[in-house]
């Protein structure tokens, strides 16, 4: 009786590993199926244990089960390589972001699903004190993972070419082989200590090979705003039903002013699409990143001063992309995620003695949890959903940041975009979700030889403008001409870094 107990609870852990491959993760090739029953057994066997650490230890496997079958049932994927960036790259103030705005939706499910199981479990254990069978087929099963890991990463084409050259290969291909939990913590292990190479924050010397040459070209302040996961399709700009975007339409409606259609990011989350903005790294490699100057670099070359005025913090964990390249900035401003002190901060830049300036304004935006608005935006805006509230708030300011440069009167070159889109009350850095890429592109120049048609110049012929073009449109407001043959290549070949760092045409993105 007992023998055919432990044979029906084997039996339920090869069916459920199956169900959460097929239909949670998506994967069906005999490596995933292997390590999936495999994590289930020694998680069953850990939690039935009466070693009170043991059990612990087993709790926690299944709690961190849960939420990653929960996450990929919310957002409809496995948990993406740039969400674990992310992990790697936080801070403690995004974390507690996190946290609160997925708590009820990730964290409280998974904890009241692994109570549940935790009490099913003990339920079938009263009659299973002893589990040689499944111990046993733990240490098959888990000898069977070994080898079939190994014949796999050698009928993976240059994979071990690939993970002598990058180590984090090696994490790539776990994350995908094994969907449960391990893959992740292995991938995480590996990442954990590429990231050292962002702490090097010495200058640059070299240009890259599309900077034919630089001159002076009177752009005196040149001055990127930089949104955060704004969906363009919510601004009233852009045609939305509700007012959002009051004071942007009326800003950039002017003469020297226009709104750009059709634009999508470069990456669907902040610490690529920005970076790829602001330094000469494309979607197939980022070693420009360490060996070509930024935008930030190259406009100190030009004789520029450069600020860096943002809302988020340019460090986590490790130090990320963009927070490598904020780093090089002559000043550097935080505002401890809040938009409203940037205008101020703009003021101070201003009234310095620079005769150049080239600023970086880097706003918390419309990120998740969608909690930056206030009772002005409510007031405005009386039945409109948290995400349209954020988008008004933005619009509030971006006209403060524009009254404080009229203030000034200053001649200016101004860009407004954001780094990524989002899908509304889902998130960004998924598997699927074109709205992650869609995005607002406004600008706005007091010097008429950089006007609409400027910008227009770097649209692909599909009609889209691409986050990999602002790199590029910097470039020249900084006075920098650029090798026509290599900008003629990168404008035509759209294409983006999707949250699994695949590198795909726009095109296809859906």
């Amino acid at each position: 009786m007992k023998i055919q107990k432990n044979h029906l609870v084997l039996l339920s852990l090869f069916i459920i590993s199956l169900l959460l491959n097929f239909f949670i993760f998506k994967e069906d090739s005999r490596l995933p199926h292997v390590s999936t029953f495999t994590i289930l057994l020694i998680t069953f066997l850990l939690t039935v244990s009466k070693n009170r650490l043991k059990k612990l230890i087993g709790l926690f496997i299944l709690f961190l089960i849960n939420i990653k079958v929960i996450y990929s049932l919310n957002f409809n994927g496995n948990i993406t390589i740039s969400v674990l960036h992310s992990i790697l790259e936080t801070n403690i103030n995004e974390t507690i972001f996190m946290l609160g705005s997925l708590f009820l939706k990730l964290i409280l499910p998974a904890f009241i699903l692994t109570t549940f199981l935790f009490y099913l479990i003990t339920k079938i254990n009263k009659n299973l004190e002893n589990t040689p069978l499944i111990f046993h087929s733990i240490l098959l099963f888990t000898a069977l993972s070994i080898i079939l890991t190994i014949l796999d990463i050698k009928d993976e084409h240059r994979l071990i070419s690939n993970i002598r050259e990058d180590k984090k290969e090696l994490g790539f291909f776990f994350q995908h082989k094994v969907p449960l939990v391990f893959g992740d913590m292995v991938y995480l292990l590996i990442s954990s200590y590429d990231n050292s190479k962002y702490s090097n924050t010495a200058e640059i010397e070299k240009f890259n090979s599309s900077i034919i040459s630089k001159k002076d070209n009177n752009n005196k302040n040149i001055i990127l705003i930089m949104g955060e996961a704004s969906l363009y399709s919510r601004y009233s700009t852009y045609g939305y039903h509700l007012n959002t975007t009051y004071h942007m339409t009326k800003l950039f409606s002017t003469d020297n002013s226009c709104i750009i259609n059709n634009v999508h990011s470069s990456a669907p989350i902040t610490r690529d699409s920005v970076s790829m903005t602001l330094a000469f790294h494309t979607p197939e490699s980022n070693e420009n990143l360490f060996n070509n100057k930024s935008i930030i670099e190259m406009a100190k070359a030009n004789g520029y001063k450069t600020y860096w005025l943002g809302s988020q913090e340019i460090q986590g964990l490790h130090g990320s992309k963009y927070g490598f390249i904020a780093q090089k900035s002559d000043e550097i401003k935080l505002t401890n995620y809040n938009d409203n002190k940037l205008a101020n901060l703009l003021a101070k830049v201003l009234s310095d003695s620079a005769q150049k300036r080239f600023i970086v304004i880097h706003l918390y935006g419309n990120h998740m949890p969608y909690n930056n608005y206030d009772e002005l935006d409510k007031k405005a805006l009386p039945k409109a959903e948290k995400y349209d509230l954020t988008i008004h708030h933005t619009d509030r300011i971006i006209n403060d940041i524009f009254n404080v440069i009229n203030e000034k009167k200053i001649d200016f070159n101004l860009i407004y975009t954001s780094d990524h889109g989002e899908v509304v009350n889902v998130g960004h850095g998924l598997e699927k979700g074109r709205d992650q890429y869609l995005i607002p592109f406004m600008y706005n120049s007091t010097n008429p030889n950089y006007d609409c048609q400027f910008i227009e110049y770097f649209r692909n012929k599909d009609g889209f403008l691409s986050g990999l073009m602002n790199k590029y449109i910097l470039s020249e407001l900084l006075g920098y001409e650029i090798d026509k043959n290599i900008l003629r290549k990168e404008r035509q070949y759209d294409r983006v870094l999707t949250a699994n760092e695949d590198i795909l045409p726009f095109s296809l993105i859906k």
